[in-house]
């Protein structure tokens, strides 16, 4: 079976540009459906009107919500049964991940949550550094958990090679700074590829 989309091989891509591409992304969100936001509305809402968004920015990727699937075989995480009392399961279903279906050019991982408070907690950890792993199943190049404030800054932590990067990184909508501006402090206080 060949594919017959236009691809672009992982790491030809480099971590700013999938960077910039988000907030391009996200820009469009605050914009276009704030309130969704405001509103606090279900994370599924909210991943579905981003990956539209990110779909938009990412050309010749797939960009999928709660997508299972591993090649033909369902997505799974050893151990991440054991991070909270109501998951059974070693399946996982990412919010949102940027890929190329039936392939292991896997981009960019996202979990979502609608409200700030709602931290990252030991699952979503424990998933955004497995599908990063450099040594794992999925080798994402970039994870990244999203904590939504309604139109207050959200609370972002990237994901590379297994680990969380906290970097200061203000990502705040066009309700509060204007693109050019986010654009600007993010080129200067994320890691460089």
């Amino acid at each position: 079976m060949t594919n017959s989309w236009p691809t672009k091989k992982l790491k030809e891509i480099k971590d700013s540009e999938i960077k910039d591409q988000l907030l391009v992304a996200h820009d469009q969100l605050f914009k276009n459906d704030a309130f969704l936001l405001e509103a606090e509305t279900h994370e599924r809402s909210i991943s579905h009107k981003l990956a539209e968004y990110l779909q938009q920015q990412f050309k010749g990727w797939h960009v999928d919500c709660e997508y299972n699937r591993h090649g033909l075989h369902p997505k799974r995480i050893p151990g991440i049964e054991n991070c909270e009392v109501d998951r059974a399961s070693d399946l996982v279903l990412p919010d949102i991940i940027v890929h190329h279906r039936n392939t292991d050019d896997n981009l960019l991982v996202i979990e979502v949550k609608p409200r700030k408070n709602d931290a990252v907690d030991e699952c979503d950890d424990a998933k955004l550094s497995a599908f990063t792993s450099k040594d794992g199943d999925y080798k994402y190049q970039l994870g990244l958990f999203i904590g939504f404030d309604k139109l207050n800054e959200p609370q972002i932590i990237w994901y590379k090679t297994g680990q969380q990067k906290n970097y200061e990184l203000s990502v705040m909508s066009t309700v509060a700074m204007p693109l050019h501006k986010i654009m600007l402090f993010f080129r200067t206080t994320v890691f460089r590829s």
